[in-house]
């Protein structure tokens, strides 16, 4: 789809209002100066640094190639092949994955204030860190197709049985048709943050938008001819978007490198992406405030999460369930 030019677009700003009724209305909002030009250098050098070492090590994960074929990376059971974190098939395009565990510099990005209102405005005060990672976009990396971030959530169906069944929900799968346009839309119940560390720019792959697509109630593959438009913006710039905004990578035809930092939240009832409570490095949790106890699902949610009382504050990787027991 071809990129149109559009004069109302969201525009770089550090009005909470505006913030606000640019998510509303177009299903994303810049936030100017979200970052300094110190803490965007500090997070670029700790990312680089990072990158490098996987793709020394060889487990660097690499997506975006033009020869791209992920199923040599499983067996005929379905499970992953040895060294399937490392993309021999073409992969141009670099994703580091969890760096809550990679640097002070990544936790500490969390705490941002004005990026942390708009999660407080979108999900309410009770939210998961889902995903936490980094896609460094090079040159020759490819678009990637337009999709949503809350495909997972069950679309409003009209009484009787579902066409698609909860544990049958997939990316390319929805209830609706073509011809027949939902009367009522899923709830919002993730939103994303990219944190720009270049300059985006429709030549180097800024993110690809369709403005107002959160409002459809249809994934992207059931409507021709929208208006898709680069979501371009100056380093510093946190772009922060609705789940349900088709959205997608785009082609890097210049020569210069989109090193962007991507965090998404959904509501505390939903899976994550990442499962950081498995995951989290323990010296990383020994040190952790609560905020981030609660981002990364260690607080108990309404009895969920827990491992025995439901009354219990917050869960630790030290606890656990009451084995069978006897009385004497």
């Amino acid at each position: 789809m071809k990129s149109e030019p559009v004069f109302d677009l969201p525009q770089p700003t550090t009005v909470l209002d505006q913030l606000k009724s640019d998510l509303d209305s177009h299903g994303y909002a810049l936030i100017e100066d979200a970052m300094s030009a110190d803490q965007v250098e500090t997070l670029l050098g700790r990312l680089k640094e990072q990158a490098e070492a996987e793709r020394q090590l060889r487990v660097a994960y690499e997506d975006g190639g033009p020869n791209q074929d992920w199923g040599r990376f499983r067996a005929d059971d379905g499970h992953p092949k040895e060294n399937a974190f490392t993309a021999a098939a073409g992969g141009v395009n670099q994703r580091v994955w969890m760096l809550v565990n990679k640097g002070q510099v990544f936790r500490d990005l969390l705490a941002n204030r004005p990026v942390r209102q708009l999660i407080d405005y979108t999900l309410g005060p009770e939210y998961l860190l889902s995903s936490y990672g980094a896609n460094i976009v090079k040159p020759g990396g490819l678009a990637m197709d337009l999709h949503t971030d809350q495909w997972w959530m069950p679309e409003p169906v009209r009484r009787g049985p579902a066409k698609v069944p909860v544990g049958s929900i997939s990316r390319q799968q929805s209830n609706w048709t073509e011809d027949e346009p939902p009367e009522l839309i899923a709830s919002q119940a993730a939103v994303n943050v990219m944190w720009m560390l270049a300059d985006f720019t429709e030549e180097n792959g800024a993110t690809r938008i369709v403005p107002g697509s959160h409002l459809t109630g249809e994934r992207p593959n059931h409507r021709e001819g929208v208006r898709v438009v680069a979501a371009t913006a100056k380093a510093g710039t946190a772009m922060v978007f609705d789940g349900r905004t088709w959205h997608g990578t785009g082609a890097n035809v210049g020569t210069s490198i989109r090193y962007g930092i991507l965090t998404t939240f959904c509501g505390p009832m939903f899976r994550t992406q990442e499962n950081f409570v498995a995951g989290v490095d323990s010296t990383v949790l020994e040190q952790a405030s609560n905020d981030l106890l609660q981002l990364l699902g260690f607080k108990i949610w309404n009895g969920y999460g827990r491992i025995e009382s439901p009354l219990a504050g917050f869960i630790s990787r030290g606890d656990s369930a009451i084995s069978e027991i006897k009385p004497e």
